[in-house]
Formats: structure tokens, sequence, C-alpha cells
């Protein structure tokens, strides 16, 4: 547990609130969504290594309710495919549905699209992380 209270979640942290930081400069200005994307990437491979860590706590024999640690566990993987989802409206990605009321974002607006996603997932994922760490008890 004292590595992943040491190491694991306050990566968690840092990513969570990369994203809301670069989320809130996206909205501000576009030219920040590249960064963003970086921060995406950034946060795919934090919740992988955290996913990795908590199966092995568990596994490994702790007193925290399985059910529910796993529960916040999957909510924390679940909040990943928000982040991006203005790709949905990429002008390609309209071309592979021939749904005519699909709507085909501008760039800029793909790119607020994705800040806003990030600001809701970068919160989202610093509460479930906190939760799995008090279910842990390595927190309070």
């Amino acid at each position: 547990m004292g590595a992943y209270s040491s190491l694991v979640y306050p990566a968690v942290l840092v990513v969570s609130g990369a994203l809301v930081v670069l989320g809130v400069a996206t909205l501000i200005a576009v030219g920040t969504h590249r960064v963003l994307q970086w921060a995406v990437t950034a946060a795919y491979v934090v919740v992988g290594l955290q996913a990795l860590w908590v199966a092995a706590l568990l596994l490994s024999g702790t007193k925290a309710s399985l059910v529910v640690t796993l529960g916040y566990l999957v909510a924390t993987v679940a909040l990943l495919p928000l982040l991006g989802i203005g790709r949905l409206g990429h002008p390609d990605a309209a071309l592979e549905d021939p749904d005519p009321s699909r709507p085909v974002l501008a760039p800029d607006q793909i790119a607020r699209v994705d800040a806003g996603a990030a600001i809701a997932v970068g919160i989202a994922l610093a509460v479930a992380s906190w939760r799995i760490t008090v279910l842990l008890g390595g927190g309070s």
C-alpha cells in the first residue's frame, strides 16, 4: 500500500489536475488543444498503472471491500473514453456515418468539446481515485 499511496495515487492526482487546468486553458485558447491531447495520453497511462496496482493489492489480500473498490476502479477506467470525445464530430467520422442529422464540428469546436470533457473527467478521476485510496486504507 505504501508505494501506491506515495507513487501511483499522486500521479493520478497530478494527471487529474493537469486535465482540469489544460481543459480550462483550451477553453480560453484553442491553441493549447495539442498539449491537452498529451495530457489525455498521460491519463490513459496513469489509470492503467493504477488499475494494475489496485488489482495486485486486492489479490494480495487487503482488507478493503472487494466489490466497492472494484466498482470505483471500473469507474476510473470507464471515464477514459470520454477523453477526446470531440473526435466524433470530426468530418472524417461523419463520412463513416451517413446520418444527415449527425453534426460536423469545426476544429475549434472539437477542441472545446474535448476541453469540457477533460475538465469533467479530471474531477471525476480524482474523486474516484481518492475513494479507492480511502478504501485501501491509505487515506482519510
